[in-house]
């Protein structure tokens, strides 16, 4: 059950991040390796969250799972 709440609770914080990433850029300014090998920092909180997203989706539907399967038995 931890996972579902969990899970939500970090969908939204990065889609939070996704959706102002403008704004993050401006504060946090940009990053150079971003600029350089992800076409921008923006892009670089934009292709970070939408991965975070999809794997927490993954370990709250238990695809994925998190810890030892020795200690689920």
């Amino acid at each position: 059950m931890w996972h579902f709440i969990v899970g939500l609770i970090v969908i939204v914080l990065w889609g939070a991040v996704i959706y102002f990433s403008p704004r993050a850029t401006e504060f946090f300014g940009r990053i150079e390796r971003a600029e350089q090998h992800l076409w921008g920092t923006r892009n670089a909180f934009v292709s970070f969250g939408f991965i975070v997203v999809i794997l927490w989706i993954l370990l709250m539907f238990g695809v994925l799972q998190s810890g030892s399967p020795i200690a689920q038995e």
